[in-house]
């Protein structure tokens, strides 16, 4: 699920039996840019169930056929007050390809309100098609949806509310060139690699040009960190169209800063042994 400003909210998905939930909200753990919950084994071959995933000023609970098997008290799917308007569900496959359902997905409902345990333990059975009805008491669905059998452009919402799923004739990804790190992708190692990913680019183009004696010293710098930041663009721009990757302004800056790094020990370098390079 992502917010209208294209962050991530949370993440549902699975490897191998194991069921994953990925959290954007709350303080990521081990450096990455999430904190990954789940429940092992509730999804072996040939086995039919109910998946029930509750978040909420509690926490997050994991729900299978109506019985709470996970509880995780620190972890949110969205943030204090926030609410699903504006948000885009996306069903599919992983962005990266590496991880596909092996499954088959009957049904998704999605509701406005957290669920009580005895509420999810009163409706643990899923309607026709493998959906929950649109209404459970007064709680009313805000998406509901049955995948047992469709056609054409789109999947209707059975909810009523007019949020109907597109199906893509093609694989389509949804990502902003240059995009801008939201607080929880913004990763120190990431920033350190590619300063030093990059340096050795500015430091040997700038050497290669120092020998060569044209342009200046500064003109070989700045030329180095040019052709840095020439380099670093194509690349994040190509990201656009590769699953399980970003293009981010972040990354074409400290990728230049690298280049200048590279480029400011050549051309110091070059005027303390410009004579000896030029030979």
């Amino acid at each position: 699920m992502r917010r209208n400003d294209g962050s991530e909210a949370f993440y549902l998905g699975q490897w191998k039996s194991y069921l994953i939930v990925r959290s954007f909200n709350t303080p990521p753990s081990k450096g990455k840019p999430y904190r990954e919950i789940g429940a092992g084994g509730v999804l072996a071959a040939g086995r039919k169930i109910f998946v029930a995933l509750v978040s909420g000023p509690h926490g997050t609970d994991i729900h299978i056929d109506g019985q709470p098997v996970k509880n995780y008290p620190d972890v949110r799917l969205l943030r204090e007050n926030e609410t699903l308007e504006g948000h885009s569900v996306y069903l599919g496959n992983s962005p990266d390809l590496s991880c596909p359902w092996a499954g088959t997905v009957m049904g998704f409902t999605l509701f406005g309100r957290a669920w009580t345990s005895a509420e999810v333990t009163e409706h643990q059975a899923p309607g026709e098609g493998g959906a929950l009805p649109c209404r459970r008491g007064q709680v009313a669905a805000v998406a509901n949806y049955r995948f047992d059998g469709f056609a054409g452009e789109s999947i209707v919402d059975l909810s009523g509310s007019a949020n109907d799923l597109w199906k893509p004739a093609r694989l389509v990804f949804d990502k902003r060139p240059l995009g801008l790190p939201n607080g929880h992708s913004f990763s120190g190692s990431d920033v350190t690699l590619n300063l030093l990913g990059f340096a050795p680019f500015g430091f040997m183009v700038c050497l290669r040009l120092l020998m060569r004696g044209k342009p200046s010293p500064r003109g070989c710098f700045f030329l180095a960190v040019s052709l840095g930041f020439a380099v670093s663009l194509a690349i994040e721009l190509t990201q656009v169209w590769l699953p399980g990757r970003d293009s981010s302004l972040l990354d074409l800056t400290t990728n230049t800063m690298g280049s200048a790094i590279g480029g400011a020990m050549a051309y110091h370098l070059g005027r303390a042994y410009g004579t000896w390079l030029k030979r």
